[in-house]
């Protein structure tokens, strides 16, 4: 036990202090601070005026060409541009109009006039970074010109107002998936699978250079070889659930801290209140057993091999078996979160660290169905981790020809 321990701590030490894993440590720290600052900063810009965004002072000319069609126009565009002043121009010095416009980007004008015997709206502006929108200024007069038109026929204001109405509505989710889980969930499978190839390709990756540079040779005479590849592969995960967590405490701080309370996404809330204490429990134990299982399938292809031009093709079965996995689980969760291969996918030790935790936050099923396909996992872990280490134990001192698994019949530990 102590040779493992001694093994833990120096891969993980070892593995904490490389650029690479500091670099992409920071680089994810900051894209989770900036994605926790998107919905603030796209809250600010919906609520802002872009018209008025700075102390200059800004003039939007309004040009009416309809013979008065269309009444109420300035005070409409007075209400939807605060600060600016919105002032009637004149068709006579229209040049000079534009010549303001040109020079100064705070100026705009409007311009109102019939085309097909209909109005029709021109929004003059220097350039496209006015931030004003014709479409928004079209949406806002338009009512205008219709309750006119149904004036002049007679309609009355009650069926004016009406017409104008909009029926409310409102969206009943009858299963447990909302915006929010399926976001987490998603974001969860993603990370699993991230965190579950990089560091199960660092523990092949380390385990054939030290085979093909001999250090090896040296390592296994003060301690078995199955206590080395066992005391590689925790420290190997105990760094990445060390990265994961910083991620995922950094996450959760950005929500609290950063998220408006009322950040909606399509019209519906954004929350973690189906991320509970006992689905995060079970994310985590998902994630170590299911790095296990995928490491110590890693370490024995890095074991295969005695130099490190070969380790892709020995990793390449490994790898295939990951990757599959991993989009069954993006499948299920996509286009069939509740069908038979969902099911297949919930209890099978493969591709099981994947779904089930996207299917906490998002399906009706019960704990104890969670923690039968966690039974299975450990189950096929442990027996993975065995199988590995007397593999690894056969191979990791052979040279020459590489290993095929045949030709570890019959060989003495």
């Amino acid at each position: 036990m102590k040779s493992i321990l001694t093994v833990f701590k120096f891969t993980f030490i070892e593995a904490l202090r490389k650029k690479a894993f500091i670099i992409t440590t920071i680089i994810g720290l900051v894209l989770i601070i900036g994605a926790c600052f998107v919905p603030m900063v796209a809250e600010q810009v919906e609520n802002a005026d872009l018209f008025s965004d700075s102390e200059e002072s800004k003039t939007l000319y309004v040009l009416d060409n309809t013979d008065g069609a269309i009444p109420g126009v300035q005070d409409v565009l007075t209400q939807m541009f605060t600060g600016t002043s919105v002032e009637v121009a004149s068709e006579d010095l229209i040049s000079e109009y534009e010549d303001k416009i040109k020079k100064d980007s705070n100026n705009a004008m409007v311009i109102l006039e019939m085309k097909d015997n209909a109005p029709h709206i021109v929004l003059m502006t220097k350039s496209f970074m006015s931030g004003l929108d014709v479409n928004t200024i079209s949406e806002a007069i338009s009512p205008l010109y219709i309750s006119s038109v149904m004036k002049t026929q007679g309609v009355s204001d009650d069926m004016i107002a009406f017409s104008q109405s909009s029926i409310t509505s409102e969206v009943k989710f009858m299963g447990s998936m909302d915006l929010s889980g399926y976001v987490v969930g998603i974001a969860i499978l993603m990370i699993m699978f991230f965190s579950i190839y990089y560091y199960g390709y660092s523990v092949a990756l380390s385990v054939a250079s030290e085979k093909a540079s001999r250090v090896m040779e040296t390592l296994i005479v003060s301690t078995k070889p199955s206590h080395v590849l066992i005391g590689k592969c925790l420290g190997t995960g105990a760094l990445g659930l060390t990265q994961l967590s910083a991620f995922l405490i950094t996450a959760a701080i950005g929500y609290q801290l950063l998220v408006p309370d009322d950040f909606t996404v399509m019209g519906m809330p954004l929350s973690l209140s189906s991320f509970t204490a006992a689905s995060a429990i079970l994310v985590l134990l998902y994630f170590i057993f299911g790095f296990t299982l995928f490491a110590f399938l890693n370490a024995a292809a890095g074991a295969l091999v005695d130099k490190m031009e070969d380790l892709g093709a020995a990793m390449m079965p490994v790898t295939m078996t990951s990757m599959v996995s991993f989009y069954i689980g993006y499948f299920v969760a996509i286009i069939d979160p509740g069908g038979l291969i969902g099911t297949i996918a919930f209890y099978l030790p493969l591709s099981s660290p994947f779904i089930v935790p996207f299917k906490l936050l998002n399906s009706d099923f019960s704990y104890t169905e969670a923690i039968i396909s966690l039974a299975i996992l450990i189950a096929t872990a442990a027996v993975v981790v065995k199988v590995t280490a007397g593999f690894y134990t056969k191979s990791v001192l052979r040279y020459g020809k590489r290993l095929k698994f045949k030709d570890l019949k019959g060989m003495k530990e």
